[in-house]
Order: structure tokens, then sequence, then C-alpha cells
């Protein structure tokens, strides 16, 4: 049976926001890396799919935080690859902290893309030959959709001009990069005063250089948690779509 793939590290200064936790976009770069680091032993990283001219995209992604970890506290970040479900490629992630207890909990789904037609492929070998169920689950269910509250009209909040910094490897934004406008368009009392405990984002067009996202914002709050909806879109073609549990 394949292995977790595993590394240890320690939280940096700049992977963590002003209260000194772990911000929830640099988990998302730590998993992002780990993620291309495993896929790469297993024979199935950037190098071997940009021969057949293809790459990986992130369509949904889930975290739940049981406990953020500090600055300079040190993880351990377990990743594995668990084959494919209907049209998704999953993986799994991990992060605990230095006695072992789970700190951050993640499931991932991933699609295969043609870079010139820049269509969805499928790869009949991940799907049959990468079976790693017996790793387990991370988070048993797949990340879902993400689903706005019914009779709630989201309002425009803010509108972001893509710049260069924006861009990844692959010619357009990169994933992290709508966490990082989602949690800035919200109230600073608000992110500064609470932690995310769930967060569920799916992707669901690329945004290019030169575009301009508008970011579209529904609050729905209960008793005890506080619900953030943020939608953004390139004109009326929705990218991306976040749900932010605090």
């Amino acid at each position: 049976m394949r292995k977790k793939y595993t590394e240890k590290r320690i939280v940096s200064c700049y992977e963590a926001n002003a209260n000194h936790l772990l911000r929830p976009a640099a988990m998302l770069d730590i998993m992002q890396e780990a993620a291309g680091r495993d896929a790469a032993n297993l024979g199935f990283g950037y190098d071997e799919m940009i021969r057949s001219n293809t790459a990986w995209v992130l369509s949904r992604i889930k975290l739940v935080f049981h406990n953020y970890p500090k600055w300079r506290d040190e993880v351990t970040l377990k990743t594995w690859h668990k084959g494919a479900n209907r049209i998704f490629y999953l993986r799994d992630f991990q992060l605990e902290d230095s006695a072992g207890n789970v700190a951050v909990s993640a499931t991932t789904s991933w699609l295969i893309i043609d870079l010139a037609s820049r269509r969805m492929v499928r790869n009949s070998t991940l799907a049959e030959n990468f079976d790693n169920s017996a790793l387990g689950d991370a988070i048993e269910e797949q990340a879902e959709k993400v689903s706005l509250p019914k009779g709630v009209e989201p309002v425009l909040v803010d509108t972001h001009k893509v710049v260069w910094s924006d861009i990844d490897t692959n010619g357009h934004v990169n994933n992290v990069k709508y966490v990082v406008w989602a949690l800035d368009s919200l109230d600073y009392d608000l992110v500064a005063s609470k932690s995310v405990k769930e967060l569920l984002v799916n992707y669901d067009s690329e945004v290019l250089p030169g575009q301009s996202v508008d970011l579209y914002r529904v609050i729905d709050s209960c008793e005890e948690d506080v619900v953030c909806y943020i939608v953004g879109k390139v004109g009326e073609k929705t990218a991306f779509s976040v749900k932010m549990t605090f």
C-alpha cells in the first residue's frame, strides 16, 4: 500500500496573521506545494503533465480548522491521492501539531485541463491505477457545491483588477488568491476577532490577466456562527464561490 506523503515544517512569520495564527491562505499555499511534490513522486506531477500539454486545476476544496497552529509552531503535513470519483480526482490533507493532534483537515477535488483548448480531459491511468482508498479520509465526504441562502440578493462590495502577482505558472489567477480576495472583502473587525472554522471554495472558471472580478457578498448570522458567502464574477460569469464559517 502506498504511504501518505509527509513533511515537517515550522510556521513562518509570513504565514501568520496579526493574531500570530496560520492564515487560511497560507494553509492553501502549503497544501498546493505538497500536492505537487507528491504528484511528482507518483509520476503525474507538473513535468509529466506538461509533456502532454495538460495541467492540474483545483475545482473544489473544503477545510475544517480544529485548532490553529501559531507562528513558530512545528507542524506535520500529510497528503494522499485518493483516486477518482466521476469527473474529479481526489486528494486529502491533514495538518498535525507537534503532539500529533489534527489541527486542520481538508479534502480537494481536481480536474485535468488541456492547456491549448482550456477544456477538461480525462486520464484513465490515474482513475484506474491510483485508488488509495485504504489510506482513509481526512474528510469523508467530497467538497460540496456552495449554495447561497435562498431569498437573499448578494451585494457588490468590491471589484478587483487582476494584477501580475495574481497570476501563476498556468497563466491564470492562482486558486489561493480567491480566498485572499474573499477574506479582504469582509469587515476588518470580523476577521480580526474571529477565525475561520470551515472554508469551502468552488472554482468555476479561470480568471485571466487584464480581467476585473466583481465581488458579491452575503452575510448569514446565526446564534453562534457567522457564515459569509463571497461570489466572484467576471461580467455575468461566475469565477468562484466561497463559503466561510466563523
